[in-house]
């Protein structure tokens, strides 16, 4: 008895952890990726990196005309491989041609019309390049881990990457965008969903917990609903999960799709419900074994949770709310949602482990 209760603690406490984690995890990851600004920069060839240096190209049929001015053309510039190589000071470029030992600035537009050779000149700016870590307060971490900064730098120009924003977003505050659009993408699906898998074998856990817990107290063989739900529960996270960012060509199988985690709110309520009535049911037997203010608050919990939870749905169905709002009640309710597990973890006195007992 005390050996499950002892697990159903620590599972409970995993259950609040692991998915809270995924959860705001991802959005501060899509936030950090957004922002992420760094990038090696060229090897220009200047005498000095200072301010006022400056470096001439031709501009000839070998190279396109400098094409779209990409700096590749000239085979004399570099690319530098690693974020640390970068120019402390923006770089301008220039259009000129040379006209009896004079250099003449030609606008970017006239030159599309040249069919002779121009020259490029780089100059060294005086103004600092946002884009050179060594200019931020990320420099010092960069020195000590390195590794970190270049391996966020290759995620985020990797031609998979496809985040959900274009910038860093507060959904629950302000409701910029939901919770699938953030997730459900490369690379923040790789990071959410092993933590939603994880969680589901934690919520089949728990109620598997629960479920003996109540079989010594009744001292009975059968399965209860709040068992049975509870399992569902976990059986539709686990579809939801994993049909996650998949499209289907056929609108039965999307609205399908839609309703798996309908499902999942529906019986992980009616679990807790049947949960909590079950607690208060045998309160009396169980009062050397839980805390009974947790458990009236985990009760009072619960039951706002149900209002909530129809006063959401009546609210959806009367009035027509802007996206914005919808997405910022799903942040918020299925962060709240959490705090079952949370309770439930706070509900049971902590008892030591006794090998004798199952």
């Amino acid at each position: 008895m005390e050996n499950n209760i002892r697990r159903l603690r620590i599972i409970a406490l995993l259950l609040f952890i692991t998915p809270a984690l995924a959860l705001v995890g991802s959005l501060l990851t899509n936030n950090y990726l957004t922002s992420f600004k760094f990038v090696p920069d060229y090897d220009y060839n200047f005498k000095e990196n200072l301010p006022g240096n400056s470096s001439i190209y031709i501009c000839s049929e070998k190279n396109n005309y400098c094409g779209e001015t990409k700096i590749s053309e000239f085979e004399e510039i570099v690319e530098f491989n690693k974020l640390g190589q970068c120019n402390i000071y923006e770089i301008s470029g220039e259009y000129y041609y040379e006209e009896e030992n004079n250099l003449i600035f030609v606008n970017y537009e006239d030159i599309k019309n040249f069919d002779k050779e121009f020259l490029m000149k780089y100059e060294v700016t005086n103004k600092l390049n946002p884009t050179c870590i060594l200019n931020s307060k990320s420099k010092t971490y960069y020195d000590l881990f390195p590794i970190f900064y270049e391996t966020i730098h290759k995620i985020k120009k990797d031609k998979k990457t496809n985040l959900g924003t274009s910038e860093r977003v507060n959904p629950f505050i302000y409701g910029e965008t939901s919770i699938s659009n953030i997730v459900k993408r490369y690379p923040i699906n790789y990071f959410f969903k092993p933590l939603l898998y994880i969680s589901v074998v934690f919520m089949i856990f728990y109620w598997i917990y629960y479920n003996r817990i109540f079989k010594y107290f009744i001292n009975s063989s059968k399965n209860f609903y709040f068992f049975n739900f509870g399992i569902l529960s976990a059986f539709f996270l686990l579809l939801h999960v994993f049909f996650l960012g998949w499209t289907f060509e056929s609108e039965l199988l999307t609205k399908l799709r839609r309703t798996f985690v309908i499902f999942f709110i529906l019986f992980e309520i009616l679990a807790q419900a049947f949960l909590i009535k079950k607690i208060f049911s045998f309160k009396g037997k169980m009062q050397n074994y839980v805390y009974s203010l947790v458990v009236y608050l985990k009760f009072l919990f619960v039951l706002t949770i149900c209002l909530a939870t129809i006063s959401i749905l009546i609210i959806l169905v009367i009035f027509d709310l802007s996206s914005k709002v919808d997405y910022i009640l799903e942040w918020n309710y299925f962060l709240v949602l959490l705090f079952f597990y949370y309770l439930s973890f706070l509900m049971w006195k902590k008892l030591k482990s006794n090998p004798a007992t199952p």
